[in-house]
């Protein structure tokens, strides 16, 4: 299987081929170097921003089975007052899922956190502070964040967790030396829904139903008020089709705790 990281590799060398052709035939110019120097830092930036790319991290997206199981994963929370609407819903339904949360989102709403832990669902490591130039920040700074809301997880629900979901899906170097540091395992996801985005639901719906698979990973957001008839309307076309929602640790078969 071709990975992003073996294209990109392909791309440099053939790169690196066709500068040592144009130095050597004499056919080399300005333009031919601009060209293959923007197509190659784009392509960096490219898998920097694909969580999934492997360029600088392995991350865990999917499943390989055969079986009709896919996982369910929410980010940025806990929310005062969709969180809750989402566990009603799942209780109901009897879903399990993940919740990738946010360390200053968490504060204040420690109790929200309890109930994801006491009925079934994962936590997971989303950062502390989720700012928006995450993907600047150097090593250290990483580490210290990953660390402070690693202790505050571990002191509100007793979870030392192991699994960690970049910011926006970025990562770079300095993110793949921080999880090295800190041991932890990257998640990401095979199915983004974009339900943050302000579209028509149905389009959104849509988007995600046509690409369930078996051991697919699909990312929500439990923090904004159109979550609870996305989930209701994937919930049911996800029974439809016969699947069955497990947690993304049980689906990858990995330990989410230490």
């Amino acid at each position: 299987m071709l990975t992003y990281r073996k294209f990109l590799l392909i791309i440099l060398l053939l790169s690196v081929l066709l500068l040592a052709a144009g130095w050597l035939f004499r056919f080399l110019d300005i333009w031919l170097v601009s060209v293959l120097l923007l197509l190659n830092a784009a392509l960096l930036a490219t898998g920097s921003f694909l969580v999934c790319s492997g360029l600088y991290v392995h991350a865990l997206c999917s499943a390989v089975t055969d079986e009709r199981k896919l996982a369910i994963t929410f980010d940025d929370g806990p929310h005062p007052l969709f969180t809750p609407r989402v566990l009603d819903l799942l209780k109901e339904r009897g879903v399990k899922a993940g919740f990738f949360v946010i360390g200053e989102k968490l504060k204040g709403h420690e109790h929200i956190i309890r109930r994801i832990i006491e009925e079934g669902h994962m936590i997971g490591n989303h950062s502390f502070a989720h700012v928006n130039h995450y993907g600047f920040m150097g090593t250290r700074k990483i580490i210290a964040d990953l660390e402070k809301n690693q202790m505050l997880i571990e002191n509100t629900c007793g979870k030392k967790v192991k699994l960690f979901r970049p910011p926006f899906g970025v990562t770079n170097p300095n993110i793949a030396r921080a999880v090295k540091v800190l041991d932890y395992r990257v998640a990401g996801w095979s199915i983004r829904s974009f339900d943050t985005v302000k579209r028509k639901e149905a389009k959104t719906i849509n988007r995600v139903v046509r690409r369930i698979k078996p051991g697919g990973i699909i990312l929500f957001h439990d923090t904004h008020e159109r979550i609870l008839p996305l989930l209701i309307a994937v919930l049911d076309a996800a029974r439809e089709k016969g699947y069955e929602i497990i947690r993304p640790d049980q689906l990858l078969g990995i330990n989410a705790y230490r």
